[in-house]
């Protein structure tokens, strides 16, 4: 299963998707602004102490051997780096050449900044709105020759250089600090068509609004070298990819015990920074009457989303005591799609857009056509006939479509799909925890555990015990098709 990104994070991310494409004023997305770094910072030192635990655990655990543990244990790892560097790039504040003022030589063709003819040749953002903190200048570029012209290149002075030196900086009076001020090399580029990507800084920004400068440190007439896609990214600290976790006092941490501090800690991150958001909030509707209605909505929003973190939290605390499942992939807030199930495990979910076909990990519900050759098996786990068999496949179907119609899922797939491209999934709904065992429970259903032999770590051998377990009480109850069997049918007697 991929990690569970950290509750702080999940904020972050979904609140942005919360908006539509309607204008908001500036000063409420100002406020957002600085709620969302106040989680990125608060979350970044936690999740790091995280890393270093899995880097020190897929180290012990390759040691034993497993390394298939040890490859689950990085892809968490990875995951959880790729979640952070998508959410910084994100938040990242682009620099738009249309609001910029051209200096020297410098010209702009849409979103593409070239001409570096002269040195100081460059673009200026006067008065910049920028929350104050630190962040890394990232941009796209590219460096060619200029095509030779008669004798222009006679001088050497003039030739092409492979390398052109620029610098970006807080414009002030104060002149340029290091904290504010970063010079840089741009290379030559492999051909007239690859753009590479750049990341310079970090940069300290202590005061908004800001005058910014990107600009040539000398001319380069024999050199066409195009920027685009200038932004500023919040800058977040680095997790040392070789060091291991560490309890105060010398003792190494757990992964177990790291996770452990590590939900405890984003928790109370978690609650602060929504704590402060939602006062600012209020103080911007109290300074701003006109903004009411916005900020009221803003705060349900907010409201709604913490309450969907907390469901998400119950869900993975219920994984969590079994154990984990690695292998496993997370789906969430799916729905049931509009066409009925093929049969009680059997049916299509729409997410994202996109309908996929699921089947119930570990369970057999009956066809309903009677002539489906897959209704003798489920006829004789239960004792009965094959007509009895279809009725129960045909109840199975209607309850799924009237138990799941309507409902938020959450899947978690194996990642291989079936030679059709169905996805083998265990199903949990918010109120009713794993739907197999409801299905199990009513009688409308057989456990499928699959054979002794097969590989199945801790967690999935608790789940398929509990679904025997539950099958085993079904039967004691006479549920659904356990009702229709009779002993000299084959049943099981109670």
């Amino acid at each position: 299963m991929k990690p569970a990104p950290p509750a702080c994070l999940l904020l972050l991310l979904a609140i942005p998707a919360l908006h539509g494409q309607t204008p908001e004023p500036p000063a409420l997305t100002s406020t957002r602004a600085a709620f969302l770094r106040q989680v990125m910072t608060d979350s970044q030192l936690l999740t790091g102490q995280y890393e270093r635990a899995l880097v020190k655990a897929e180290e012990e655990v390759a040691a034993t051997g497993d390394y298939e543990e040890a490859r689950a244990i990085r892809q968490r790892h990875d995951q959880l780096k790729a979640l952070y560097a998508g959410t910084v790039s994100s938040l990242a504040t682009p620099l738009p050449l249309a609001l910029a003022r051209l200096t020297g030589s410098a010209q702009s063709s849409g979103e593409t900044l070239s001409g570096w003819r002269s040195k100081g040749s460059g673009a200026e953002w006067l008065n910049f709105p920028l929350p104050p903190g630190a962040y890394h200048l990232e941009f796209e570029v590219n460096m060619s020759d200029a095509p030779v012209a008669g004798s222009i290149y006679a001088s050497s002075k003039l030739q092409p250089q492979q390398g052109a030196m620029f610098e970006f900086n807080e414009v002030t009076l104060l002149g340029n600090a290091p904290e504010n001020s970063r010079s840089f090399e741009v290379r030559r580029s492999t051909d007239e068509t690859t753009f590479a990507a750049m990341r310079v800084g970090p940069l300290q920004f202590t005061r908004s609004p800001v005058t910014l400068r990107f600009s040539a440190s000398a001319g380069y007439p024999a050199n066409i070298i195009r920027v685009r896609n200038l932004r500023l990214a919040p800058a977040t600290a680095e997790t040392p990819a070789t060091a291991s976790a560490a309890a105060p006092g010398g003792a190494t941490l757990t992964m177990q015990q790291a996770a452990a501090s590590l939900k405890s800690s984003l928790a109370a991150a978690r609650a602060n920074a929504t704590s402060a958001y939602l006062t600012a909030l209020r103080a911007l509707a109290s300074s701003k009457p006109a903004l009411k209605g916005q900020t009221d909505a803003e705060t349900r929003r907010l409201q709604k989303l913490d309450a969907a973190v907390k469901e998400g939290a119950s869900l993975r605390a219920l994984i969590a005591s079994s154990g984990g499942l690695n292998g496993f992939e997370s789906i969430t807030d799916a729905r049931l799609a509009d066409e009925p199930p093929l049969s009680g495990e059997r049916f299509k979910i729409l997410h994202e857009g996109h309908i996929l076909p699921v089947r119930l990990l570990w369970i057999d519900c009956a066809p309903a056509d009677e002539k489906d050759v897959g209704l003798r098996p489920f006829a004789k786990h239960f004792g009965i006939d094959d007509e009895d068999a279809a009725a129960m496949g045909r109840i199975a179907r209607d309850f799924t479509a009237g138990y799941l119609s309507g409902r938020p899922l959450r899947l978690l797939v194996r990642p291989d799909r079936d030679k059709d491209g169905t996805l083998a999934a265990l199903l949990f709904l918010p109120d009713a925890g794993l739907y197999q065992n409801v299905l199990v429970d009513h009688g409308f259903a057989a456990a499928a555990p699959p054979s002794p032999d097969s590989r199945r770590n801790a967690s999935e051998k608790a789940f398929i015990n509990a679904l025997v377990a539950r099958e085993d009480a079904a039967r004691r109850n006479a549920a659904g098709a356990w009702a229709l069997a009779a002993p000299e049918n084959g049943a099981p007697k109670p």
